[in-house]
Parts: structure tokens; sequence; C-alpha cells
């Protein structure tokens, strides 16, 4: 079923738009959230293992995706989680602390029986993303064609906000677990612009209420 981020097909509209998208707005742990209220807890331990290729990219619905070929991986309190795909949004949509982001990328992955786990990377504007980049002149086809590999994503540290969610995009299921890393990164307006052109304006799903859900600073 065709959705996008504007009109009657935007966000206000998903959970009208099919029977599948009902979590859109009956859901009760939906993404993207304002990150506050959080405080300091001794959480799982988070380690990665990105050392794969990148399998394609391409341009679904809007944002540049990229998926990556099997044996990348991340770990979160004993648990793998094998890494699947990566993906932007522009502007972001998680905030903190009320602040905004000018893009946000999210990085997929997927365990044994099945669950979600995202991480997100935020960004703020400053310098160009060297692995923003790498995604638009693959998706564009300019440079050498070829998408970013897995160890392009990894974060440049491990302390994170961490919470339960949902998927950002139809069909919204829940639960997800979110991996939110508190540092951003530096966007340049180029780049977000570039980012928007692919998917014809903002691609953001608007900030869902938080109903009580509990979210904690890990390794700050």
């Amino acid at each position: 079923m065709e959705w996008g981020y504007a009109g009657p097909i935007g966000p206000a509209h998903w959970a009208s738009l099919s029977p599948d998208y009902a979590p859109c707005a009956g859901g009760i742990q939906q993404s993207p959230i304002d990150i506050t209220g959080y405080g300091p807890a001794v959480g799982p331990v988070l380690s990665f293992s990105y050392a794969g290729e990148a399998s394609r990219v391409a341009s679904a619905r809007g944002p540049i995706v990229v998926e990556f070929a099997s044996g990348s991986s991340l770990t979160l309190g004993g648990r793998r989680y094998e890494l699947l795909s990566a993906h932007a949004h522009a502007p972001a949509e998680h905030r903190v602390d009320g602040e905004e982001f000018a893009a946000e990328l999210h990085v997929v992955h997927e365990d044994a029986s099945g669950d979600a786990l995202v991480v997100g990377v935020l960004f703020r504007l400053g310098g160009a993303s060297p692995v923003l980049q790498a995604m638009l002149d693959a998706a564009s086809g300019g440079a050498a064609a070829l998408p970013p590999g897995a160890a392009a994503f990894m974060p440049r540290s491990n302390v994170f906000y961490n919470y339960t969610g949902s998927k950002t995009t139809p069909p919204c299921q829940e639960p997800v677990t979110w991996v939110v890393m508190r540092d951003a990164g530096s966007v340049s307006a180029e780049q977000v612009s570039a980012l928007q052109s692919f998917s014809g304006g903002p691609n953001n799903r608007p900030l869902q209420p938080l109903r009580g859900r509990r979210i904690v600073l890990i390794g700050g």
C-alpha cells in the first residue's frame, strides 16, 4: 500500500491506508519520541562487529537504503543482532530534550527470533558527513557508485539512550529496541537538501506520545 510523508498518504493517515498499518495509530510504544526525562543506568554492554560489505543501495519510498551482506552484527547484553540495512531521515525523527536535529541515520538489525533493534545516529548542521555522502554518491551513481561498507556505520562511542519503541514507517510494528547514540555527528545543509531530494521533501515521522515509557542513558 502506498504511503508517504505529506497529504492524504502522510503520517496522520497511515493507519487508515491499510489494516496492516493499524499500529501506526493504535500502538502504545510508537517511535520517534523526544528523548527526555532519562537517567543514567548500568545497562547491557553494547559491542559492534561490523566488517562486511554492502550488497546493494536503493531508494525505496524516498529514503536511500543500503543493504548489507550477512556477517556483520552487534551484541547488546549478550544478545546478537544481525545487521540488515541503513537509511537516513532528514530532518531527524528523534529529539533529545527538545532539540531538533538536521538528519538521523537508522541502522536496522534483527536477532535470530526476528526481534528488531535499530541504532539511531543524530546529526547537527555543520561539516559534511562522510558516511551520508557515500550513501548519496552510491544512490546517484556518482563517485565509484559503491555503497559504503558496514564499518562506515559504526558509531564513534558506546554511550547511548535506550528505550522500547517501534519502526517509524508503516506498518509501525512494535516492539523495537532503540539504541540512540548520545554523540551526534555533523551534516551539511547541502547533504540535507540532497537527502530530501530523494524523498521529495522531508521524510520524518512526527513525535509520538511517550506513554510512561522508561528511557535510560547507558555508558555516560
